[in-house]
């Protein structure tokens, strides 16, 4: 079950809004949040594409190599979209070095090439969180 918490940073939703996510830790939820981001997004009329794409990948990341269930922020202020997904593993982050031939392994390329900016902070003893923050217009 997918536990949204939504609330408007403004009178203006189209400008800002906080969405607080507590999906399970079931391969599913990749999809389900994908479309909730997609539609939240062409709903107040702003691209939706790469903020999708990052979130996938950040999403997969913390399933495949986090511990427990993720927590995922999605944040929409002054056109820019900014997406934290955190999880409960301390572990750092390992991005493989660049190789054509690879036929898994590109999501942190993928978030670096679509994102403004994007990084890993450390969340003390309690785990990760990865971020990134896309231009959306609006």
């Amino acid at each position: 079950m997918l536990l949204p918490l939504m609330r408007p940073l403004e009178s203006d939703p189209v400008r800002e809004f906080r969405l607080d996510l507590f999906p399970p830790a079931v391969p599913e939820m990749v999809g389900a949040l994908r479309r909730l981001l997609r539609d939240t997004l062409r709903t107040i009329g702003l691209d939706a594409d790469a903020p999708c794409l990052i979130l996938s990948e950040l999403v997969t990341n913390a399933l495949l190599h986090g511990d427990g269930p993720p927590t995922v922020v999605l944040e929409l202020h002054c056109g820019r979209l900014y997406i934290t997904v955190s999880d409960a593993s301390a572990a750092p982050i390992v991005r493989r070095a660049s190789d054509g031939a690879r036929t898994s392994g590109r999501g942190l390329d993928l978030v670096d090439a679509l994102a403004d900016e994007w990084g890993v902070e450390l969340i003390g003893s309690y785990g990760k969180a990865v971020w990134a923050v896309a231009a959306v217009g609006g």
